[in-house]
């Protein structure tokens, strides 16, 4: 980014705050003239942006929100409500910390934005619910995140402390035993989101291998590694690659099971987030299912409305015969409660509480 570039983005930035600015604030903060200021209002004025000015010593800038269009520079209607939805998103995001800094950045892009737009924007918040999953996950440190991708921006090694868990802290080539905490230094190259998770592909140059690190484990050192020259990638396809090599189990429960159907039928049945299907013959495939509970997963296979079996979980067979035995319960010819005649009962026993 050019020098001059950089300083128009600088001012920007502070028009954005809804107060008046003199010229000689604006010079202060920005480290220039009075009369860099000036011509830089000019410049931000030819390429879209409407900036009141005043004279007299009350006088100074602000951007006008009264009939502000989108500048050339900055997005078209549909663009801006995909990165304020982007923006929305962060305010439950699971990189803690974000949540102030996307309300920062959603106010900032509404202020500028034409008056239905704004309102489109602005009914985001209103109309949108965030669920939450069915297992927590973990909160990183945006800061974290910045550190990262700079390490790997720079080729700088990362020195880091990789947390316990409870469970084993390295991957299984790691070149050290299984510990309560692991001191390590890294070649540092992408960084993945896994199903809501940040991973941290990086090169041990100790164990010369190739390792998936959770980064909510990770707490870097200072100062930073070495340089390093980089080294070609692992695989053309690193989301691919993370998935196949992270440490920690992509469910809480899993299993494999022979569906009876061809494999293209059931991967049109079965999201992603669900299962791997392989196929066998032409008209069977083996998949492995996955999910938080074993009543999550047998729903998925009923969901697939065709015989299968289950390979290697007991627990999974009794979920399904349980399930299996409720659901033949309320297909039997039962007589129809009187709903009625029951709320009426219960109304009264509810006014007493």
């Amino acid at each position: 980014m050019s020098q001059t570039a950089a300083r128009l983005l600088g001012l920007l930035s502070l028009l954005m705050v809804p107060r008046t600015w003199s010229g000689n604030e604006l010079a202060d903060r920005l480290e220039v003239s009075p009369r860099t200021v000036r011509n830089d209002i000019g410049r931000l004025r030819d390429i879209g942006y409407s900036i009141d000015g005043t004279r007299g010593t009350e006088g100074g800038y602000r951007l006008s929100s009264n009939g502000v269009g989108i500048p050339p520079l900055m997005f078209d209607a549909d663009e801006a409500v995909a990165v304020a939805v982007g923006l929305h998103s962060g305010l439950s995001c699971i990189i803690g910390g974000m949540e102030e800094t996307s309300a920062l950045a959603l106010a900032k892009l509404e202020t500028i934005l034409p008056a239905a737009v704004r309102a489109r924007v602005q009914s985001l918040a209103h109309f949108t619910v965030p669920v939450a999953g069915n297992q927590p996950m973990p909160i990183v440190d945006p800061n974290l995140i910045v550190t990262l991708i700079d390490h790997c921006r720079r080729h700088e090694r990362l020195r880091f402390t990789y947390l316990d868990t409870g469970e084993s802290l390295l991957p299984e080539s790691a070149s050290s035993p299984p510990a309560h905490e692991a001191h390590l230094e890294v070649e540092a190259y992408r960084l993945v989101n896994r199903q809501h998770r940040w991973h941290l592909l990086a090169f041990d140059p100790k164990s010369e291998a190739w390792q998936v690190f959770s980064a909510e484990r990770i707490v870097p050192k200072t100062p930073s590694g070495r340089s390093f020259t980089p080294r070609p990638l692992p695989a053309d396809d690193i989301g691919d690659f993370v998935e196949r090599h992270a440490t920690e189990p992509r469910w809480r429960h899993s299993a494999q099971v022979v569906v009876d159907a061809p494999a293209p039928t059931v991967m049109k049945r079965l999201a992603s987030a669900e299962g791997t299907v392989e196929a066998l013959e032409d008209d069977r495939c083996l998949v492995t299912v996955g999910g938080q509970s074993l009543a999550t997963m047998a729903l998925t296979l009923a969901r697939l409305d065709t015989d299968f079996t289950v390979v290697d979980s007991p627990e999974l067979r009794d979920t399904l015969d349980r399930i299996s035995r409720l659901l033949g319960r309320a297909a039997e010819d039962h007589a129809v409660p009187d709903l009625a005649t029951a709320r009426s009962k219960n109304a009264p026993r509810r006014a007493a509480k």
